[in-house]
């Protein structure tokens, strides 16, 4: 059951979405690392890329609640968006910059079926975010 705000409307439930992101993570992981080593760790790179600030997005976005909070949350919402790009663009910087040898398929693959776990989390969690 996730808390209710007090407009009724129930917040997301972040934190067990992102414990089944990191899950798939793992088991993405390890399905690359049949493939090697390399691939093993640029995969898991690929999907700390996506969910370290996917992360910082969450808890900067969903800290308010409530329509008195209205221009709080899109602020938090529009600043959680900007910090999460900037925060991606530094991450894969760093990769490349600092990792080697890398496997980038490994890597982007793994990014994009985080991007697209992401997507899927709510049905697979079988959240209700109707009102009450």
């Amino acid at each position: 059951m996730t808390k209710a705000a007090p407009g009724g409307i129930s917040r997301p439930p972040i934190a067990r979405w992102f414990v089944i992101e990191s899950v798939v993570l793992v088991f993405v992981s390890l399905a690359f690392l049949f493939r090697g080593q390399v691939s093993g760790y640029s995969a898991l790179l690929g999907g700390l890329i996506f969910l370290l600030p996917h992360g910082y997005f969450a808890l900067k976005a969903f800290r308010y609640s409530g329509a008195r909070s209205a221009r709080k949350i899109m602020s938090s919402f529009y600043q959680g968006e900007a910090g999460k790009l900037i925060l991606c663009a530094i991450l894969f910087t760093m990769v490349f910059k600092w990792i080697q040898p890398l496997d980038i398929a490994a890597l982007f693959l793994t990014f994009a079926i985080m991007l697209v776990t992401n997507w899927l989390t709510p049905l697979l969690a079988g959240s209700n975010t109707q009102r009450n």
